[in-house]
Parts: structure tokens; C-alpha cells; sequence
């Protein structure tokens, strides 16, 4: 089967892409990186898997990165906002769309793309490709398929008036995001809208892959992750992706396939080292707890930790353990490891209420008042016997004056 292999070196990063159409008639995937993005240290790789034809994925891949580079230069940030991500992805379906308008093109793509800028990357997807990242030993899943038969794409799906048959929407098309599709778009069965997810990566990051759907129907992301990582032991990059590709038709696969992976260099494993680090003096700075002082809070607080027990009211001033791949998403759906569901332990601190302020005055008032209220302390067997002893030695010497007096009085008499 003929592939066809791309590559790009540079300083941080070894770019890799193999695609084939397998046995489909046409190639309908495409894909585009920009290296460097909007700094030295920031890149931006993209793919678009397209049906019905390859004109609205070919458009994309041509189109939408500079969109989002345009954006960037002009926000002067190194990062996109989740709102003019959006807006980018908005604008460009809209355009695609006014250009097919009337002329019968039903063309749509699917658009993933992921921009990384120092040691953050931003992750816009639309479709049900997908973005695996190795780091840390784990194969940590970036995107959330978008088809019709998941739950929450299925209610918007219904709730707009259209329907799932067969697990398509309105038993057609595969996917429920996508750019073009043009008779789906005027009945608002089908959007464009993206979902974005932020994370910042550690000094073990590896490698990044992004991959069409032809690709992950044949392989979990477990698997995927295993045979890069075990192949980089004795082959180059480009020999394990275009091995991993020749897999996948063996394996059966009949749709196109695109696979593109993003190798880390040790030049960047530094950077991030040193990232890191300004970020775990930022994080002691802001959170007073991760010294081990209690925070004070009004009314229960969640606190989500990377531990897999929640913190316990008896240890309030326990340190919180660090976890600098904490993900910021726009969406409901967290970024988890493709091995175990997302399971982000809460805990609830309530501290006991403050003591209400009191003067001296009142202070002193208040204790001779429990002084009066307390009782006496027991008296052991000994104090009790010589309490008893005084007391009758007051008796008798009481007896014998008032016996003195009685004579005194009689002799006077």
C-alpha cells in the first residue's frame, strides 16, 4: 500500500506525518503544521478528515491555520482565547459555505487542531478525530469524539428537531460537528462549533499524535501510544509511523488515514523543566495551603486533588500534592487517561466557626462567673479526715468558753 511520508526538523520538535488512502478510490484527509507559530518556541499542527469529498477538507487545511495565526499576531498573545477560537472556526464555516452556497457541494471536514506555545497547549476540536500526548508514562486522551450517538451530542441533535438513525445523523452523516455539509448547516442538525481544552505539559512529555478516525478504528489509544514508544527504541520516527500506518490496513482498515506525531526534543524537555518550575514558585505564591496552613473559608470549599483519597477535616493543613497537567476545558467533559475514566477526588473543608471577640471587662466578668457556676473539686480521704479533725477541735474550745461564761454569770449572780 503506498504511503506518503512528511518531516520536519527543527530545535524542540521532530514533526512526522504519514498518510495513505488506503482503499478508498480518493484521498478526502488533509492536514497542515506551522512551525514556528507565533513565537521560537510555539507550533501549530492540524488535521481534517473529509466526506463526501476532499474540496472542504483541502480548504481548511489551507485556510483555517492562518486564520488562527492571524488571530494570535493580532491579540498579541502567544495563546488563543477560547472566544476567538471560536469565533475563527465560525467565520471560516461560514465562508466555506457562502462560497458552495447554490452550486450543490455538500463537501464537509472535520477540523482538530492543537497549538503549543512554551509549555502550554491549546486544543480546538470539531469532529471525531482525535490527539493522543504520551507523558509520564501515560497516554493521556486531549478530544472527545463528536458523533451522533454520544448522549450529549444526541440531545442537541434532538432538541434542535433533528434525529439519530442507525447511529447517523438523520441516518447520513457520521459525525455530528463538522465544518461544510451545507444541507445539514441550514437546518441546524450540524455545527462547527469547537471544543477546547488547555493544559500545561511536564518535563515528561514525550511525543504528541493526532489521527483521523481511520487510523484509531483499528487501534485503542493504548496500543497506538505502545507502538511508538517501543518502536523509538530501535527505529527513526518516520520508520514506527509508517510501520504503525501498514499495520492498520493490514488490520483491515478501509478509510483514509492520516497520522502525525510531534516529537519532543531534549532541548524542549529543558524548557519545560524550567517552566515548570517558575510555575511551582507562581502556584506556592498563590496557594497558602500548600504550606501547610489551614484555609480559612466562609462555607465549604471544593478542592480538587490529584490524590486518589480526599482530604480529611481532622488534616486541614495537609500539602496538597502539585499537578502541573491540571486541564482548563471549555466543555463538560475533563481530559482523562484513556486507560481509566476521569476520577477527580473532591473534598469539602468546613473550618469550625471564629471565636466571637470579646473586652477584658466582659472577659472577666464571664470568669468569675463560671468560677462561682464550677464546682468544687473532690477532696481526697485524707483532706476529708482533717477537715473533720479541725472541725470538731472548734467544737470542743466553742463548748468549753461558753462554758466559762456560764459560771462567770452564775458567781456574779
Amino acid at each position: 500500500m503506498k504511503t506518503s511520508l512528511r518531516k520536519q526538523l527543527c530545535d524542540y520538535w521532530e514533526i512526522i506525518e504519514c498518510t495513505t488512502k488506503g482503499k478508498r478510490s480518493s484521498m478526502e484527509d488533509s492536514s497542515a503544521f506551522l512551525c514556528p507559530f507565533s513565537s521560537d518556541t510555539s507550533l501549530l499542527v492540524s488535521v481534517f478528515d473529509g466526506h463526501v469529498g476532499n474540496r472542504c477538507s483541502n480548504y481548511l487545511s489551507q485556510v483555517l491555520p492562518f486564520e488562527l495565526q492571524k488571530s494570535t499576531k493580532s491579540t498579541m498573545s502567544g495563546l488563543l482565547s477560547k472566544e476567538v477560537i471560536q469565533e475563527v472556526f465560525n467565520n471560516t464555516d461560514q465562508k466555506w459555505l457562502e462560497s458552495v452556497k447554490g452550486k450543490g457541494i455538500e463537501d464537509g471536514s472535520t477540523a482538530l487542531c492543537v497549538v503549543l506555545d512554551g509549555s502550554e497547549l491549546v486544543v480546538a476540536n470539531c469532529g471525531d478525530s482525535r490527539a493522543l500526548l504520551y507523558q509520564g508514562g501515560q497516554s493521556i486522551v486531549l478530544t472527545k469524539d463528536h458523533v451522533p450517538t454520544d448522549n450529549e451530542e444526541r440531545a442537541r441533535i434532538i432538541k434542535s428537531g433533528g434525529s439519530v438513525l442507525g447511529g447517523r445523523l438523520q441516518g447520513k452523516l457520521g459525525v455530528s460537528r463538522a465544518f461544510g455539509n451545507y444541507e445539514f448547516k441550514e437546518s441546524h442538525y450540524l455545527t462547527s462549533e469547537p471544543e477546547i481544552n488547555q493544559l500545561f505539559l511536564t518535563p515528561e512529555a514525550e511525543f504528541l499524535v493526532l489521527g483521523c478516525d481511520g487510523l484509531y478504528e483499528q487501534f485503542s489509544n493504548e496500543e497506538i501510544v505502545k507502538f511508538i514508544k517501543n518502536g523509538l527504541m530501535t527505529h527513526s520516527l518516520d520508520e514506527v509511523i509508517q510501520e504503525l500506518v501498514v499495520e492498520a490496513i493490514d488490520r483491515g482498515a478501509e478509510d483514509n488515514i492520516t497520522i502525525m506525531v510531534v516529537k519532543f526534543s531534549k532541548l524542549y524537555k529543558k524548557l519545560l523543566k524550567k517552566k515548570a518550575k517558575q510555575l511551582s514558585k507562581s502556584s506556592q505564591n498563590l496557594l497558602p495551603f500548600s504550606k501547610g496552613k489551614a484555609l480559612r473559608t466562609s462555607g465549604k470549599t471544593a478542592i480538587k486533588s490529584s490524590h486518589s483519597e480526599p482530604i480529611s477535616h481532622s488534616d486541614p493543613g495537609r500539602t496538597l500534592k502539585k499537578d502541573y497537567s491540571l486541564l482548563r476545558t471549555s466543555g463538560k467533559h475533563p481530559i482523562t487517561h484513556s486507560s481509566c475514566p476521569a476520577d477527580t477526588s473532591k473534598a469539602s473543608i468546613q473550618l469550625p466557626p471564629l471565636p466571637i471577640p470579646v473586652d477584658s471587662k466582659s472577659r472577666k466578668i464571664q470568669e468569675s462567673k463560671k468560677k462561682k457556676q464550677s464546682p468544687s473539686p473532690p477532696r481526697s480521704a485524707k483532706e476529708s479526715k482533717n477537715i473533720d479533725v479541725s472541725e470538731d477541735k472548734i467544737s470542743k474550745s466553742h463548748m468549753g468558753v461558753k462554758s466559762i461564761i456560764s459560771r462567770a454569770l452564775t458567781k456574779s449572780g
